[in-house]
C-alpha cells in the first residue's frame, strides 16, 4: 500500500523481454570451405568424360584458382568422384584439340530448377591447370 494508505491498482503494463534470435550455424557440409576466391562467368563449356567417351557441351556459372562450376544438359550423367577433362571458350575459338584440355575432378553434383540441367562443382586436379582461370 502505498503512504497514503490507499490500495493500488496493478500496473496494466506488461513488461516485455527482448530476445535476440540468432539464426542457427549452418551445418557442416553447408559451410563455404573454398580456399579460393570466386569470380561469376558465363562462357561455353565442354567437358569430356573419360568413362563414357562423350563430350557434353555447358555452360561455366563461376571460376577459381582452384575449380569452376559448370551447368550442363545431361542430368545424372556425371557423379561426384567422376573424373573430367575441360575448356572454356573465352573467345571465339571454337574447335580445341585434346592436349587444351584440363583434368579435373567433380566434387559435387545438383540438379537444377530445369530437370534437364545438372550443375557439377569441378576441381582441378593439377594446381598449374588453374591457369584456365584466367
Amino acid at each position: 500500500m502505498p503512504a497514503s494508505g490507499a490500495p493500488t491498482k496493478p500496473s496494466s503494463r506488461k513488461k516485455t523481454r527482448s530476445i535476440v534470435v540468432e539464426p542457427p550455424a549452418p551445418a557442416l557440409d553447408e559451410r563455404d570451405r573454398r580456399q579460393h576466391t570466386r569470380r561469376p562467368t558465363e562462357h561455353s563449356a565442354k567437358l569430356f568424360c573419360p568413362k563414357s567417351g562423350r563430350f557434353l557441351s555447358g555452360r561455366t556459372r563461376n571460376i577459381s584458382a582452384g575449380g569452376i562450376l559448370v551447368e550442363i544438359g545431361a542430368p545424372g550423367w556425371l557423379c561426384a568422384g567422376d573424373s573430367v577433362q575441360l575448356t572454356i571458350a573465352f573467345g571465339d575459338r571454337f574447335i580445341v584439340p585434346m592436349s587444351d584440355l584440363v583434368a579435373g575432378t567433380i566434387i559435387r553434383t545438383r540438379q537444377t530448377d530445369n530437370p534437364e540441367i545438372q550443375t557439377l562443382a569441378i576441381a582441378y586436379d593439377n594446381c598449374a591447370d588453374s591457369a584456365i582461370a584466367g
